[in-house]
């Protein structure tokens, strides 16, 4: 992997003069990075608000809390300006002093780096959280659109004082100029790579370790890896703390999550768990629908048998067959030895079957005649082998729609659907989030060396106030990344992703019965609390902040959400012009097909619809 360097959203404007700039300031904190090219003689404020020069929205940073002035001879200086919580280089605090490549200075929270540029290079900030799990989406939903690659690299320090600024110029070199890369914590960043293999990405990631020994890495690929933004950045972290991205996530069992709307599905699971009857769990992607099969598991007579799980969705239909059934030596190019599929695997024991929508024909009519005989022929084989095998079926699909459209096999459907648990989700499961919360801070302070003991009420409130589309994983993977950025010993509504963040509204907090809040132990019984007022403007980091919304965010927001409409009627407009022609509506609106493809994809556009 090599090339130029990342483009970003955030890039800062070259000052007039015919020479190109050789420095630049960068400001790493939790919503991404912010760069500015020195001008000689000419001071830099850097702060909170107005009228500094540039502005940084983090609580731990005053209003005006330092000045950088480059000098003739391309030295920087710097000088706190009397800020709450200080300017430190190195680890040192410090009142003023000179600011070298290589140096870590802080203001506050806020790391500060001093960049030097190539001659070809331009100057660039990292994007955030939030900005990169929407990049990740539209490339997600472009790679399955086209059947492409797309890889998903997350890395970082091994040691807490290799903080971003230190190492980010080395990532940022490597990358080329279609990469985009942003801020993860204060330590680590995430890179999504387009049309990119696993081989791509660990060539990457061992090309900025060789030069940063320092770092570690994860990678995680679509669609093997996961399907959603939320699998693949919970799958790059497990692989980069050591777990491998193809490894199962922790669960949670239902002990953990027994509220008024799952209780109802746990009954279901206890009165069928000793059956061998196939299940069929219906439920959004993320709800926890890997959570119910285990449970069938382990709670059935097969208990002490295997239990495997795939994601069909993730198998290339060329090797469905082969994965689920195996095959013998020589089916097929590269078939150097007989192999046996997940069905002989999970023999005497359960095997689920995610997103069983996605399977092709073929594979589905193999898949019912198991059912049916309990008996399979690998690929390239003349036998039958005989299989015990519990089946779960899980999808987020309406396969009775599927079937209508010819798309699913109506005696397949029947099969599988003799039991059905349907899960629902996490939005409509309100009083688990609190329980959820705590039991995944928890995992996240053992997995990460934290000791935050909970969240206080804002943060508490964002959570339960948001829609949680990713469901229980989108839960899991906001409430890891607020243990790893948490500045003190709670989790504030500061250190959760800027989407959760606008959740907050004015109201009173949620009730403390059986939730997490401030100053509760991670273990023990819970306490109630009531709502701190208001920290002063340069709040120490030891308040931690309660925050509500953000106006001008709303404002972005909307504006976002009103383009999108807009597009989707122009769409909608020409295809019905066009009786359900893409091509033709393509031309009218004067854009390739391809891309009018891509844009129905991903505004979820059905492709029929009737002339007006």
């Amino acid at each position: 992997m090599s090339g130029g360097k990342l483009e970003t959203t955030a890039r800062a404007a070259t000052p007039p003069g015919p020479r190109e700039p050789r420095l630049s300031l960068v400001f790493y904190h939790r919503d991404g990075a912010k760069s500015v090219v020195p001008t000689p003689g000419a001071p830099i404020t850097v702060g909170r608000a107005w009228p500094a020069d540039v502005i940084i929205e983090d609580r731990s940073v005053s209003r005006e809390h330092a000045r950088f002035v480059l000098s003739a001879d391309g030295m920087v200086s710097f000088e706190d300006l009397g800020s709450t919580n200080g300017t430190t280089l190195n680890g040192t605090r410090v009142a003023r002093g000179m600011l070298r490549a290589g140096d870590e200075l802080r203001l506050g929270d806020v790391s500060a780096a001093l960049h030097v540029l190539s001659s070809a290079a331009g100057v660039h900030g990292m994007p955030g959280y939030d900005a990169m799990l929407r990049l990740l989406e539209e490339e997600i939903t472009r790679a399955r659109t086209f059947g492409r690659p797309v890889a998903l690299v997350m890395v970082g320090a091994a040691a807490p004082q290799h903080a971003l600024p230190t190492w980010a110029p080395a990532l940022l070199d490597r990358l080329r100029p279609v990469d985009r890369a942003a801020v993860y914590s204060a330590d680590a960043a995430l890179v999504v790579l387009p049309e990119s293999t696993r081989a791509d990405a660990e060539s990457l990631a061992t090309s900025v370790t060789a030069a940063v020994p320092v770092l570690r890495w994860g990678a995680a690929c679509f669609p093997e890896d996961g399907t959603t933004a939320d699998e693949l950045v919970a799958a790059a972290r497990r692989a980069m703390m050591g777990g491998g991205a193809r490894q199962a996530p922790p669960q949670v069992g239902p002990a953990l999550v027994m509220g008024e709307r799952m209780r109802p599905v746990w009954d279901m699971v206890e009165r069928v768990a000793t059956s061998n009857l196939p299940v069929l769990v219906l439920g959004e992607t993320g709800a926890g629908k890997e959570v119910v099969a285990r449970a069938l598991h382990e709670r059935s007579a097969r208990r002490d048998g295997p239990r495997r799980s795939v994601n069909c969705a993730a198998i290339p239909p060329t090797l469905v067959e082969s994965v689920l059934f195996g095959h013998e030596k020589g089916a097929f190019t590269g078939a150097d030895r007989s192999t046996k599929g997940l069905f002989e695997q999970a023999h005497t024991g359960t095997l689920l079957l995610d997103e069983v929508g996605e399977l092709p024909a073929a594979a589905q009519a193999a898949l019912l005649r198991v059912l049916e005989t309990k008996t399979l022929v690998r690929v390239g084989g003349d036998r039958d082998v005989v299989v015990d095998v519990r089946v779960v079926a899980a999808t987020h699909r309406d396969l009775e729609h599927m079937c209508h459209a010819g798309a699913f096999r109506w005696d397949l459907y029947y099969r599988l659907h003799s039991v059905t648990i349907e899960l629902p989700p996490l939005r409509d499961r309100v009083d688990e989030i609190p329980r959820l919360a705590e039991v995944f801070l928890r995992e996240a302070c053992r997995d990460n060396g934290r000791a935050v003991r909970g969240f206080d009420p804002a943060a508490l409130r964002a959570l339960v106030q948001w829609r949680w589309p990713g469901n229980v994983r989108e839960l899991r993977n906001v409430v890891e990344r607020a243990v790893v950025v948490a500045r003190g010993d709670v989790v504030t509504a500061e250190d959760l992703p800027e989407r959760v963040r606008q959740a907050v509204v004015a109201g009173p907090a949620p009730s403390s019965k059986g939730s997490s809040i401030a100053g509760r132990p991670p273990s023990g019984n819970v306490a109630g609390g009531t709502m701190s007022p208001p920290p002063p403007h340069d709040a120490p980091r030891s308040e931690p902040p309660v925050t509500g919304a953000d106006p001008a965010v709303d404002y972005k927001e909307r504006l976002r959400r009103e383009m999108q409409r807009y597009e989707s009627q122009l769409i909608v407009d020409a295809l019905a012009r066009a009786s359900g022609n893409v091509t033709a509506a393509a031309q009218a609106l004067k854009i390739p097909v391809r891309t009018l493809t891509h844009k129905m994809q991903q505004l979820g556009i059905k492709k029929r619809h009737d002339a007006t």
